[in-house]
């Protein structure tokens, strides 16, 4: 006699089967990977979205040619959509898919591919951008510190704010932002990057550093902070200026902070 949940997923076989063609995985494979996760302590729901995953799954931790290529298909081709607001270049976004496809399918040591404990829930797309995105974020921590770039280098013609700021603190000004920057923290310099230049959403950001949203707002207003607060002081050293004036020039780049960061940010990165 069947439980109920072995007659469903039965019935949730043919239609995993029918989704992946050419891909073989045998019902009883199937059922014993459901029970397995049924009796753990967040057992999935029995859908058709998620049982077509876990089919596709199995296959691929097997090293099924056939699954692979599907996967590669239908899930890896995600990863540049996901990395496209990071400007990475065309070989960073390969080699990071190129490591999504190994921490999901390669076994490591007596464990099983991560993608069979993965799958199941039909969101395994939203876990492949997830992991492609956390990679990402890994490399750019490692990457070198940025360089620092000459003042000139870092002004543009569509720097509409630095055309209202006086002549005779634009030049010190761009050159202590550049200073502030190269100063800054790799995470102060990669949230700025991500957000002003990746449009990396704030919900994004606390999801690739697993914290709450809040913690993220208030990483990136210490980062605003500290990189115009040491402008600041470069300006004030350079110029010599009273504190009025100063505060006032500021100001009028505070209030446009968004456009700011995102233009002079940008100005850094084309010249790295």
């Amino acid at each position: 006699m069947t439980t109920p949940h072995q007659d469903l997923v039965a019935a949730l076989y043919a239609e995993a089967a029918a989704a992946w063609p050419g891909v073989a995985v045998e019902p009883a494979e199937l059922l014993a990977a459901y029970e397995t996760k049924l009796a753990g302590e967040d057992p999935p729901p029995l859908t058709a979205a998620g049982a077509a995953e876990l089919y596709l799954a199995l296959a691929c931790a097997r090293g099924d040619t056939e699954a692979i290529k599907a996967f590669d298909r239908e899930y890896l081709s995600i990863v540049p959509v996901a990395l496209a607001g990071m400007r990475l270049p065309t070989a960073t976004v390969e080699d990071v898919r190129s490591t999504v496809r190994d921490k999901l399918l390669l076994a490591v040591g007596d464990q099983p591919p991560r993608i069979v404990d993965y799958a199941g829930r039909g969101r395994l797309k939203g876990l492949v951008q997830v992991t492609a995105t956390r990679t990402a974020i890994d490399r750019i921590r490692h990457e070198e510190k940025e360089v620092e770039l000459p003042a000139k280098e870092l002004v543009g013609p569509g720097n509409i704010e630095l055309s209202l700021i006086k002549a005779q603190y634009r030049e010190a000004f761009v050159a202590g932002f550049a200073q502030a920057v190269a100063a800054a923290s790799r995470r102060d310099r990669n949230l700025l990057r991500l957000h002003f230049l990746g449009g990396v959403t704030l919900e994004q950001l606390a999801q690739m550093y697993g914290v709450h949203r809040a913690t993220v707002v208030r990483w990136l207003a210490a980062a605003r902070e500290a990189v115009f607060g040491a402008t600041r002081e470069h300006v004030a050293e350079a110029i010599g200026a009273p504190d009025d004036e100063l505060d006032q020039m500021f100001e009028l780049v505070r209030s446009r902070v968004e456009l700011s960061v995102e233009r002079l940010l940008a100005s850094v990165e084309s010249h790295r």
